[in-house]
């Protein structure tokens, strides 16, 4: 019994050591910065944000024709892939249910007017939605990062 009673006093001590070592210890960076998905407002606000960013898409008088013929059941796929892709890009639990940007686009013959109209409409939903400039600017970086990928007519 003298055993026991030494032994929890030395776990207790120990218990308080380990915790105030962790309270005083200060965070980490990691620690600090949620991920990019966290700070949009999780899946919930990336989807409003993809559904009312792919309906000015779908409207433009531009890049509106790229979508011409496409069924409402189209559309609502587009949007699904949009999402996952913002949702993954961002540090999100999603999966990938498209291919990738080169294979969807390539043939197209986008020209950089073209994403440079997306990348506006992107904003516009971006700005409408309050999201903050410092994550604007993070998920503009990323899908800047494509444009390789997605533009093969430089007409500017």
């Amino acid at each position: 019994m003298n055993f026991r009673m030494t032994f929890s006093r030395s776990a207790l001590f120990a218990s308080i050591a380990l915790l105030t070592l962790v309270l005083a210890s200060p965070p980490t960076a990691v620690a600090q910065e949620k991920s990019l998905y966290v700070r949009l407002g999780g899946y919930d606000a990336i989807s409003a944000v993809v559904d009312d960013f792919a309906s000015k898409l779908f409207a433009d008088p531009v890049v509106g024709k790229r979508f011409f013929g496409m069924g409402d059941d189209t559309r609502a796929g587009f949007r699904q892939k949009n999402k996952n892709l913002v949702c993954i890009a961002t540090g999100g639990p999603c999966k990938v249910i498209s291919r990738p940007a080169k294979v969807v686009h390539g043939g197209l013959g986008i020209k950089a007017s073209e994403f440079d109209i997306v990348v506006n409409h992107l904003v516009d939903t971006l700005n409408k939605f309050k999201v903050p400039e410092k994550e604007q600017q993070e998920l503009l970086t990323i899908i800047g990062s494509l444009r390789p990928d997605i533009v093969e007519v430089e007409d500017k």
